[in-house]
């Protein structure tokens, strides 16, 4: 009886090492060039066919370079060269979470669909190290 105690304690630490171990490849292979965040979004104001909301952002910066002079821009989902504003000369230090806000004016309709459960597209842009321009789309 005793044997067997031992071969499930064993098991245990094994399963347990294993499990550390891939969480800790999981997180190191982490995609380097992330951006997540969370919103919220303000009541609307009517403005003919738009409404004119504030989007408050918590946007976090999972890479591992501090990221100077982005900007974060809302898109159209259906077309993401169609932006409806953007918040310029941001700083997103690098493994931080950077709170901002703004105000957008939107089409009603795609209010709407925020109300229903989809996100806001919006992206950071900005140039690396290397002077090259990048932009990545916020995860929320």
């Amino acid at each position: 009886m005793e044997e067997r105690s031992m071969i499930s304690a064993r098991s245990i630490f094994l399963s347990v090492c294993v499990m550390v171990s891939f969480l800790a490849l999981a997180a190191y292979a982490a995609p380097d060039g992330n951006v997540s965040g969370s919103y919220s979004i303000s009541a609307p104001t009517a403005a003919g066919d738009d409404v004119q909301v504030t989007i408050s952002l918590s946007i976090s910066n999972n890479t591992s370079a501090d990221i100077k002079n982005a900007a974060i821009s809302l898109h159209d989902p259906l077309a993401a060269r169609m932006t409806y504003g953007s918040l310029n000369g941001l700083a997103l230090p690098a493994g931080a979470a950077t709170h901002v806000s703004g105000s957008f004016k939107v089409p009603r309709q795609l209010y709407d669909s925020w109300q229903k459960g989809s996100s806001p597209a919006m992206s950071v842009s900005f140039n690396d190290a290397d002077g090259k321009a990048v932009r990545m789309f916020i995860e929320f």
